[in-house]
């Protein structure tokens, strides 16, 4: 099994009412699949994408709360009222995505480019801490 740093919270159960239900519960309320991330890892280095179309980097924020990295855009940009949609693909709404991290993470750095959030995590390298306990 491949060690990984990280998992998203709920990922089977979105993917299994996404399957049944498709878009009707699939979470929008709390962001859902949106914004489309990427994690991958790259040297024992975790890295995650994050699709933002539309969002400043102002306008994001990443915190980490113990085990916990999440992820929040909002924007309060509104849809002019002589503008209507025939198809609407991109959606630029506001999110909030939480994932679990599996070690503790040592740095993190974040990169905003081309509408695409990089975050980089660095895992705090352990001491080896094992020896032999004599018995007496």
């Amino acid at each position: 099994m491949t060690r990984t740093i990280m998992y998203p919270h709920n990922a089977m159960l979105d993917d299994l009412v996404a399957q049944f239900f498709g878009d009707a519960f699939n979470g929008k309320a709390n962001g859902g699949k949106y914004p489309l991330t990427n994690v991958y890892d790259e040297d024992g280095i975790a890295y995650m994408e994050i699709a933002v179309a539309g969002f400043s980097k102002e306008e994001i924020e990443i915190t980490i709360d113990n085990d916990t990295i999440t992820i929040k855009g909002e924007s309060n940009r509104d849809v002019p009222a002589h503008r209507h949609y025939v198809k609407r693909d991109i959606a630029m709404r506001n999110f909030e995505k939480s994932y679990s991290l599996m070690f503790p993470i040592d740095t993190v750095e974040a990169e905003f480019q081309d509408g695409i959030l990089t975050i980089k995590l660095v895992p705090l390298v352990q001491v080896n801490n094992s020896k032999r306990i004599e018995i007496k």
